[in-house]
């Protein structure tokens, strides 16, 4: 039990001598590339997304995959960690226990709006019940749930929820849109729902690291860029979808969307410059990103490498525990 404990404390203070340094390398490179290159497009959600986590997950499955079966078989049974390793480790802790605290409250906070919102909504739902209809029938289509009414401050339209999502329809979003404007805005939020776009924000809420919120920014604004695209099929839908949002963005500085939802007017993304790029849509500009086709290979690659490698990879480790952890 005491050797088990042992590996823990080791494990953890391999975590946070990975994660720090990497953690920075991110926000150094994504500020000189800002610096660098000012492009106009965001760049892939994705890689973008993949970027903010990189560090945290590639720490973590060090910490569970290698370093603590390095220490369990290659270690010797005589106690000679020091007081730094304890210290390391209780960083590592510290990092560890801020962002599940930063998790459970954007949770709870998120939570009661959407509490709110509903409880609202609930007393105008008969006069909205043929439009919830139509809409939730959209959004059952694709798995989801269907769609509730929402008042008292809600935003337009936003997606609630990370396992079960739902899409929210404010009484104002009816009063203001057409229905093929509120058809293309369902469209919308049912982008962020396929590309688990609540489950990302909960990921980078739970792996905090000071000098991140550059890359945040740009991938929630890229992430509305691909939702965008996923709403859109034809030079009609981007018409319906730019007018949508050029006429929510009015109203749009009296709703505040929770920190794991994803609304359709979002404080991070430009409203002009999504409204140019939709004006200039085009079929044949369209790109259909399949990541998976070279990602699944990549990571096939990668799993067989190490498993076939394991042995001299957990050797490598423990050498360089030896290096690093006091």
């Amino acid at each position: 039990m005491i050797f088990a404990a042992r590996g823990v404390i080791v494990s953890l203070a391999f975590f946070v001598i990975l994660y720090c340094p990497l953690s920075a390398l991110v926000v150094l490179g994504w500020h000189c590339v800002n610096r660098v290159a000012r492009k106009s497009s965001p760049g892939s959600a994705n890689f973008l997304c993949g970027l903010r986590i990189f560090s945290f997950a590639l720490s973590l499955a060090v910490a569970v995959f290698f370093a603590f079966p390095s220490f369990w078989f290659m270690e010797s049974a005589s106690l000679d960690e020091d007081a730094a390793t304890f210290l390391l480790a209780a960083c590592s802790l510290l990092i560890l226990g801020a962002g599940l605290l930063r998790l459970l409250r954007a949770q709870a906070r998120t939570e009661r709006a959407v509490t709110e919102w509903s409880l609202a909504g609930r007393s105008r739902a008969g006069t909205s019940e043929a439009g919830t209809s139509r809409a939730g029938t959209s959004t059952s289509s694709d798995t989801a749930e269907p769609a509730l009414s929402a008042s008292s401050g809600a935003p337009a339209l936003i997606l609630a929820g990370i396992w079960k999502p739902q899409v929210m329809i404010s009484d104002r979003a009816r009063i203001l849109l057409s229905r093929d404007e509120l058809e293309i805005l369902v469209r919308h939020e049912l982008g962020h729902m396929r590309s688990c776009d609540n489950l990302k924000k909960a990921l980078i809420s739970a792996t905090p690291f000071p000098g991140m919120s550059r890359l945040e920014s740009a991938w929630r604004e890229a992430a509305e860029w691909a939702a965008d695209d996923a709403a859109v099929t034809n030079r009609q839908d981007a018409l319906d979808l730019a007018a949508a949002l050029i006429k929510l963005s009015r109203s749009s500085s009296r709703w505040s969307e929770p920190a794991l939802a994803s609304g359709v007017v979002s404080g991070s993304s430009s409203i002009r410059r999504r409204v140019e790029r939709l004006l200039q849509w085009s079929a044949n500009g369209r790109r259909l990103r399949r990541t998976w086709v070279w990602t699944l290979p990549a990571v096939f690659t990668l799993v067989v490498t190490i498993a076939g490698n394991y042995g001299a990879i957990l050797a490598l480790t423990h050498r360089l525990t030896e290096l690093f952890v006091p």
